[in-house]
């Protein structure tokens, strides 16, 4: 069995990529199972029986309680889950440290959406939607602190400089992919042949949706004041930017 660990920031779209994975018949992707809030494993396994134990049972022995997220998919070629940034530290090191574990580093190109789409979950306690029907509408606007902005985007930048130090650091097998790039079938074909299961004809499918608007002037309530603070900056692009 292949295991593997997809390492990102929040916001990042995780959940969508963990969905893709876990469509194909070889794998099984769990979501947050580290998270502080809960236990979040596959969709294919939310059937209200936790195999894994309690968030105290987890938080006192994390290491342990990850050898039980890898027993949960005797039947798959790769078990897998997501880590986010802030989550439990001493699993991100093992995980990082452990050669047998194959390395998915996800990041999203438009830093000003990442931050935008984690304003927005905090507002509205959301932050996994897979039909049009949960979704909390209307989506809220939100008013866009420029100091907060960047103080965001330097920690999830300074987050991503430490993972990738420590896997060239280590030598790890591991694979960079894009948020914005997940649909495309030569992506999906690259991270199917790093994970080492067989491509599939069609495209993988998702369960997630996606929660906000594409054009940043529907969600940024003060958008030309931000507009006119990133004039000039490496960010400025990302807010006309209408990809996912």
């Amino acid at each position: 069995m292949t295991r593997f660990a997809i390492l990102a920031v929040p916001r990042t779209g995780s959940n969508l990529l963990c969905t893709l994975l876990n469509s194909h018949s070889e794998i099984l992707c769990h979501h947050e199972v580290f998270n502080p809030q809960g236990i979040f494993m596959a969709l294919t396994h939310r059937n209200g029986e936790n195999q894994l134990g309690t968030l105290a049972e987890r938080d006192r022995d994390p290491l342990a309680f990850l050898d039980l997220v890898w027993g949960t998919g005797p039947n798959y070629r790769c078990v897998g889950f997501k880590w986010t940034r802030g989550q439990h530290k001493s699993v991100l090191k093992h995980v990082i440290e452990d050669s047998g574990v194959k390395k998915i580093v996800l990041r999203r190109h438009n830093r000003i959406k990442t931050y935008i789409s984690e304003q927005i979950a905090e507002q509205t306690q959301q932050w996994e939607a897979y039909s049009e029907q949960e979704l909390l509408l209307p989506r809220p606007c939100v008013t866009v602190d420029s100091v907060k902005l960047l103080e965001h985007v330097s920690v999830n930048d300074q987050f991503y400089a430490d993972v990738d130090a420590s896997l060239r650091h280590t030598h790890q097998p591991h694979i960079d992919v894009l948020y914005e790039s997940l649909f495309s079938p030569q992506e999906q074909s690259r991270l199917l042949e790093f994970l080492g299961v067989n491509i599939v004809d069609q495209q993988l499918t998702a369960s997630s949706i996606k929660q906000n608007a594409t054009d940043l002037r529907d969600s940024i309530a003060n958008f030309s004041e931000l507009s006119a603070t990133l004039a000039g900056s490496s960010l400025e692009a990302n807010l006309y930017d209408h990809e996912m």
